[in-house]
This record gives C-alpha cells, sequence and structure tokens, in this order.
C-alpha cells in the first residue's frame, strides 16, 4: 500500500513556488464551501487555475516519493496489456508498463487510488508498482496501444458489454473496504438528516451525490471518476441488481437499520451520457403510523375528510404532483378505518410501507398484475374498502368508478393541479359523467411547504409584490411574517421539516349535477366557493398566520394555481 512520506501536497506546492499561502487557502476553504471533500486537492487546484497538471505530479512525485516518466515512445509489451482490460485503465487512468516476475509497472496519474491499486493486485496476483505519469499522457497511450489489439466487433450499444475480467473486477471493487465505507457514509448521513431522496449522478467530471431534504435537491458529495465504477457497483450488490447490465433500467431495494430507524429504500437505475444514474427513495417505516391529525389539516378540511372515509361506499381522490405527499395522506386515512371487521384491500406501485391488517398487492406488469387486472381480482375477493395507488389509464379508472357504485369504498390518486381539475381529468380519460356524478364523495387536493426553522425563525417585512400576489398588499388581513435566518440545524436554509396545504373539494348534490350536466369548470369551482371551500393558497396562507412557513414557500409551491 502507497504511503506518503512527505506532507500534504499543497505544502509541497506553497514550498515549491507554485501557489502561495493565500490562494492554498482560498482553494480549501472554496473545496469545504463548494462540498469537494472526496475531491483531490490537487485536481481542485487545477480546476481553478491555480497550478498546472505538471506542477500536481512533480509534487504527487515528491510526496509518495514515486518516478515521473513520459510515456510518449515508451516500448510496451503486447502481453502485459492482457492483465488489465482496457475499460478498467480507462475508467481508473491507468497503464500497464513491465511485468517483471510478479512485479507489475503501472502508470498513474493518481496515486492515491489505494483501493484500486489493492483489487490490480489480486486481479494480476503481481505485486503493483507505481510510476507516475500525466493523465492526458496515460489516457493517449491506453488508446494508440490497445486499439491495434482489438479485434473487429460490433455491439448495439454505445459502450462495449464487460467482459468476465472486467465484470469480477467490478464486483470486487464494490466489496472493497474503502467503497464499502464510502456508500455507507452516504447512506448513514441520508438517514440522519431526514433525506427523502438519493441522486448518485455520473457527470462529465465527477460522481455527484445529491440529497432531496424538504423537497429542495442539494449536492453533498462528489467523488472522482476512478470511484464511479465502484460505488455504482456498490449500491447494484447491495440491491441485488445485475452488475454487469448498464444498458437496461433496473428496480431493486435495500433494507437498512440505521440506529433505531428501519428504513426501506426503493433504488432505480438509469442509463445515462456519462454512466448509469442511480437513485434512492428512503422509506421510514415508522411514518406511516401518521395520524389525520398530524397532517396539518384544518379543522374544516379534517371534518370533511373524516365524513368521506367513513362514508359506506364512494370514491375519494387525492391529487397533486409526485411527491406531494398523496401516499401518506391514503395511508393516513385508511389507519383510520382500518380494522378487524372490515377487508381492506390496496393495490400499488410500490408498496412504500406495510399495514397491519391490510392486504397489499404489488403492482407487477411482468406477470400482467396491472392496476386494471388487480382490481378486478381484489372485486372477488369480498373487499369492504379498496384504495387504488393511481388511476393511471381509462380502464382503472372505469373499474373504480364502477366499484364505487356497487357498495365499495374506493381510495386512489391522480396526477393534477388542484382538486377540481379531476373531475375533467376523469371524464377525458373516459368516465362517463352519469357514473362519476353519483359515485365521486369528493377531492382532495395538496402540495408540501417547508416549514420555518424553529432554532432561527425571526420577524420578516416580505416584499410589495409578494404580499401583491397572495392578495394581501391591501392590508385588510393583518399577518405577523417569519422566516428563519439560515443556522446549523437547517444547514442554513432556514427551513426545517415540511407541512401541507390542502383544499378539499366535497361534492354535495349541487356539484353532483354539476358533473352530471358536464358543466365548465369555472361553474363547479364557483359552486364549491359559494359552498365554503377553502383552495390550497388560502390555506397555505393561513399557515403562514400561524408562523410555520413564509409568503415565499407558499408561492413557489402554488405557482401555476
Amino acid at each position: 500500500m502507497l504511503k506518503a512520506v512527505h506532507e500534504k501536497l499543497g505544502k509541497i506546492l506553497v514550498a515549491g513556488g507554485h501557489i502561495t499561502e493565500e490562494k492554498l487557502a482560498k482553494a480549501l476553504e472554496e473545496q469545504e464551501k463548494r462540498g469537494f471533500k472526496q475531491k483531490q486537492i490537487g485536481s481542485f487546484l487545477v480546476e481553478m487555475g491555480f497550478v498546472s497538471e505538471e506542477d500536481v505530479l512533480k509534487a504527487l512525485g515528491v510526496q509518495f516519493n514515486l518516478p515521473i516518466i513520459q510515456l510518449k515512445g515508451i516500448g510496451i509489451d503486447p502481453k502485459v496489456l492482457e492483465l488489465i482490460p482496457e475499460a478498467m485503465a480507462t475508467r481508473f487512468k491507468i497503464f500497464p508498463l513491465y511485468l517483471n516476475e510478479k512485479d507489475l509497472t503501472i502508470a498513474a496519474s493518481d496515486p492515491t487510488q489505494i483501493e484500486v491499486l489493492d483489487v490490480l493486485a489480486r486481479q494480476t496476483r503481481c505485486k503493483i508498482q507505481v510510476v507516475l505519469a500525466l493523465e492526458k499522457e496515460i489516457l493517449a497511450t491506453i488508446e494508440s496501444n490497445y486499439s491495434a489489439q482489438k479485434s473487429q466487433m460490433v455491439v448495439e450499444s454505445d459502450e462495449a458489454p464487460l467482459s468476465a475480467e472486467e465484470l469480477k473486477l467490478l464486483e470486487e471493487a464494490g466489496k472493497e473496504v474503502p467503497i464499502i465505507r464510502m456508500v455507507d457514509d452516504i447512506l448513514i448521513q441520508a438517514v440522519q438528516e431526514g433525506v427523502s431522496d438519493i441522486h448518485v449522478e455520473p457527470r462529465e467530471d465527477k460522481l455527484s451525490v445529491r440529497f432531496r431534504i424538504d423537497g429542495i435537491l442539494k449536492e453533498v458529495r462528489t467523488f472522482s471518476q476512478k470511484q464511479q465504477p465502484a460505488i455504482l457497483s456498490r449500491l447494484k450488490i447491495l440491491s441485488k441488481l445485475d452488475i454487469s447490465e448498464r444498458q437496461k433500467c433496473q428496480d431493486g431495494r435495500i433494507k437498512l437499520k440505521i440506529g433505531s430507524k428501519e428504513i426501506d429504500a426503493r433504488v432505480s437505475t438509469l442509463p445515462t451520457y456519462y454512466g448509469e444514474k442511480v437513485v434512492l427513495r428512503l422509506l421510514d417505516q415508522k411514518r406511516v403510523r401518521f395520524s389525520l391529525e398530524e397532517l396539518g389539516l384544518s379543522p374544516q378540511n379534517l371534518a370533511s375528510i373524516r365524513n368521506m372515509i367513513t362514508q359506506p361506499y364512494g370514491l375519494i381522490l387525492v391529487t397533486g404532483p409526485t411527491g406531494s405527499g398523496k401516499s401518506t395522506t391514503l395511508y393516513a386515512c385508511l389507519n383510520v378505518i382500518n380494522s378487524e371487521q372490515r377487508n381492506i384491500i390496496t393495490v400499488e406501485d410500490p408498496i412504500e410501507y406495510q399495514i397491519p391488517m391490510i392486504n397489499q398487492v404489488q403492482v407487477n406488469v411482468k406477470k400482467n398484475v396491472t392496476f386494471a387486472n388487480a382490481l378486478r381480482a381484489i372485486l372477488r375477493q369480498d373487499p369492504n374498502i379498496i384504495m387504488v395507488g393511481e388511476i393511471r389509464d381509462p380502464e382503472t379508472g372505469e373499474i373504480a368508478t364502477e366499484s364505487a357504485l356497487t357498495g365499495h369504498l374506493v381510495l386512489s390518486t391522480l396526477h393534477t393541479n388542484d382538486a377540481a381539475s379531476a373531475i375533467v381529468r376523469l371524464v377525458e380519460m373516459g368516465i362517463e359523467p352519469y357514473l362519476l356524478a353519483p359515485s365521486l364523495l369528493g377531492i382532495v387536493a395538496q402540495r408540501l411547504a417547508r416549514k420555518i426553522c424553529l432554532e432561527c425563525k425571526t420577524p420578516h417585512t416580505p416584499g410589495k409584490s409578494d404580499l401583491d400576489a397572495l392578495g394581501l398588499l391591501d392590508g385588510s388581513v393583518e399577518i405577523a411574517f417569519f422566516r428563519g435566518k439560515g443556522c446549523a440545524e437547517c444547514n442554513g436554509t432556514g427551513y426545517k421539516g415540511r407541512i401541507a396545504i390542502y383544499e378539499v373539494l366535497v361534492t354535495d348534490e349541487t356539484i353532483r349535477g354539476l358533473i352530471g350536466e358536464q358543466a365548465p369548470l369555472a361553474a363547479i369551482r364557483q359552486q364549491a366557493a359559494q359552498a365554503g371551500f377553502i383552495n390550497m393558497r388560502l390555506d397555505g396562507v393561513r399557515k403562514i398566520a400561524k408562523g410555520l412557513t413564509t409568503i415565499e414557500e407558499i408561492l413557489r409551491v402554488t405557482r401555476g394555481l
């Protein structure tokens, strides 16, 4: 294993007169600020234009006491090339030079990639000796030398399939202790910070890790391209996915126990231009215990929803975009009406949380278990209550509506901007208005807004344009506004946690008549307003007045309404 025999790289560059102490301090500060903790300071200094690649290479030679060579014109033994596949040489920016009995000399631009050198040693069964060379020279040498060894072949994808040797190396790299620690650190940090999604994204010059916290994505870590294959392989190994498949989308799961928290991570891979992107959706199994009272519903909306879900039959819809908390609302509703006297069956894609006494069905298109087919089968299972994860097609919508008319309470979701638009959406899908009108109990629309951080909450005076956008400029409503200044508790955002804003449209006899007559959407909204309907933006204003969120946040999440 290589170890530095001299002081840190930055100090060597300063001592050599390549940079000043001030520039080094600035680079380290910027590195910390931008979150490039996993990126070598030498690469960062080159990127900032403070030093050249040659300067960094010479400093690495001093730091690790390694010789530097020029690869141009150097003689290569073709047999040595067979020890390291081209794909791995390119990924890790290394080139095999000489083999002397069991000593394999390789050229590398970064001697700090210890885990790669260790894997290569086991793969080749040789002791690895390192010499330093410029990255651009290594890549040019790989191209010119391996190309002469290539046989003529045709592949359908832009990226050649992995050979058995490459596959083995990737698998071993994914099981290396340093890589395991890197991935574990990402997962532990995500759980501790309450992250909902982890995005691992290959970029042109790095591997980016972004966390979605309170609905907003933020880059938290970056890794070098050299570490990308091993990190992605580790995630695929944990998810029980095929690490040899890089051109097809894959789905898997990881079950985690971090401290007292049990987390179910849904894993999805997607081939992109620079490699496979991996997204992990983290589901805390304890979150399903939310009650309706904990969702932040106004007394009026809470009473309306409770009345709907205690009806013996009918259709209840929850609408909103992806990530607006629809599933949480549905699970909270099921918790209220769940009992051993009722047969409750759900069909979901995917099943996010397991609920005692409820029969949950996972959609599986490959086995022809679609929403529509599962719903037909459920109707033969003597159900009292049915929850359909989403109405995606006319067939599912028609069966759900007919089920609601024939003595079943049906709960489902739709992707629409507001409550009233769900009516139009169902009619456009082919649901007959004369069937929809008597079956529809009501529609809940929602968004998730970030809550003000309690640790740095402070009074705030919003701008006139923001006040005007919410109809508050005339001062007819007196509100004390707050915002978060930003602190360590909220990572400088001013927000911590989220709260839902709702609108609940109850379909009374008048609205049912309008639906059956295919009245314009404006007429339905007008009738709902006369009956006391409170739209999401007004519900948001009420939460601003309670000091729960900011005027900017409500404008953000209700944009377009």
